[in-house]
């Protein structure tokens, strides 16, 4: 690259550490700085021969003859490091910035507050279905950098990117990029709700002619940004008909996109959806991204009906004999994705709670019809009581997830859904949302096998109504 010869990457996950390969690949000097100064990477990074800095680093390192700061997506534009570099006038890329100006790929773009991985993943599937050489990559687990610079040229890459990614890229530019909503979430990373959907509406930014930007017909803060985009305009909705784009026709999934094919076409009976109802729109907007993409029509209903949602996203894990679901949707890390899994069930046991990231909870208030109970945790426990008072529904503090289960199963009915839907992130806790969601999944087992137990059994758990002190995790 012109003018870049020495760079410093921030953070020792996997997105710098190929930030950090991707650069050293094109004979650029490479630093990495991570703020945990026993970051278990940090050997294994040096043994590959980058420098690596931990702690605060030395004052003034930015200006050590560094000519680009590639942030990891954990590091908030607030930083000190990246308010260095921004009063030294530095480039700052992210990491997918980054490997698309050295490997330029078709891209497949998919961004929102909540529903990118499981339609990024579906995206994907159809593609390769339809013949492209498609491969998944971004927020989902693979590095954008390993994506790109592993895969033949021709490859096209369907990448679920962040708002903190996003915020950090400028010309990047995918041939069709999804935004599936909006709602406010990140707001210990982002200034505010403004700068948040600022950074989403990047990934039409550097479109053009021949583009195609594409936004949730249901969701009217999309809808908003979509005004703005400067390409093609297309939208989705997973509940009613669209004028140009893929929508809900009675029972079906039907294209109208008559600038890339028929005016009018039946892709496929919404019963071939799995999942919650709102999995519907995530599989509407994955199959307009497709057909805008160029995949026919009739090969996309084989693909949404051999696609299983991933781990951890509405997931039934347990289920009794008197018809109680155990259902694990610990990737509901905000009031939104919380909101979409409270209104998939008629009667409702709620486990929620954790760290909000800034997020004001109140809006969930309007958003328990179905839940006649609380069972809540973590750092927003108490939070989240004052939002089901307001909502009079009772509300129980446990102090582990495992209590949590523990007293859900004891408060749930024949029929009902215990719900692990925790609005909130999981660090006060938990390693990250999987292990969450894996150990609400062991103890929903264990309750389910434990057919003898009594509902005394929730003890050990606190008082049901007691909200006692909750600590506060790292964030």
């Amino acid at each position: 690259m012109a003018g870049v010869e020495h760079a410093l990457v921030v953070g020792l996950g996997a997105s710098g550490r190929a930030a950090a390969r991707l650069l050293a690949g094109v004979g650029i000097d490479v630093t990495v700085l991570d703020d945990r100064s026993d970051h278990p990477a940090a050997a294994a990074v040096r043994a590959e021969g980058f420098e690596v800095v931990l702690g605060t680093g030395p004052a003034g390192l930015v200006e050590r003859a560094v000519d680009l700061v590639v942030p990891s997506p954990g590091v908030p534009e607030a930083a000190p490091v990246l308010r260095e570099a921004f009063a030294n006038d530095l480039p700052v890329w992210s990491e997918p910035e980054l490997a698309l100006r050295l490997y330029p790929r078709r891209l497949l773009a998919v961004t929102g507050t909540n529903g990118k991985t499981s339609t990024t993943e579906l995206l994907a599937a159809i593609a390769v279905a339809g013949g492209l050489p498609a491969v998944a990559c971004g927020n989902i687990g693979r590095p954008v950098s390993d994506a790109a610079s592993g895969t033949p040229a021709g490859t096209v890459l369907v990448a679920e990117l962040s708002s903190f990614q996003l915020r950090f890229a400028g010309t990047l530019r995918p041939d069709v990029g999804v935004l599936l909503n909006l709602a406010p979430d990140h707001l210990d990373w982002h200034p505010g709700v403004t700068a948040y959907g600022a950074a989403k509406a990047r990934l039409w930014e550097a479109q053009g002619p021949g583009d195609w930007a594409v936004a949730n017909a249901d969701d009217p803060p999309s809808m908003a940004l979509l005004d703005g985009a400067p390409a093609g305009r297309a939208t989705f909705s997973g509940t009613q008909p669209v004028a140009f784009g893929v929508g809900r026709e009675g029972d079906e999934l039907v294209a109208r996109l008559p600038e890339v094919g028929p005016d009018h076409v039946a892709i496929a009976n919404v019963d071939v959806v799995a999942g919650a109802p709102h999995h519907l729109a995530n599989a509407a907007a994955a199959t307009c991204a497709a057909l805008l993409a160029g995949i026919q029509p009739q090969l996309i209903a084989p693909a949404l009906r051999g696609y299983r949602p991933g781990r951890h996203r509405y997931e039934v894990v347990a289920t009794t004999s008197e018809g109680i679901s155990f259902v694990d949707d610990s990737k509901a890390t905000n009031p939104h994705a919380a909101a979409a899994a409270l209104q998939a069930a008629p009667s409702i046991v709620w486990i929620a709670g954790g760290l909000a990231k800034g997020v004001d909870l109140s809006s969930l208030a309007g958003e328990l019809d179905a839940v006649h109970d609380a069972v809540l945790i973590g750092a927003a426990a108490e939070e989240l009581a004052a939002v089901c008072a307001r909502a009079t529904t009772p509300s129980h503090k446990a102090d582990s997830i495992e209590a949590a289960v523990t007293v859900a199963a004891a408060l749930a009915r024949p029929g009902d859904t215990v719900l692990l839907a925790p609005a909130c992130a999981s660090f006060d806790q938990f390693r990250d949302y999987a292990e969450r969601g894996e150990r609400f999944a062991a103890a929903a087992r264990a309750v389910v096998g434990a057919t003898s137990a009594e509902p005394s059994a929730a003890g050990g758990a606190g008082e049901v109504g007691d909200l006692g002190h909750v600590g506060e995790g790292r964030p």
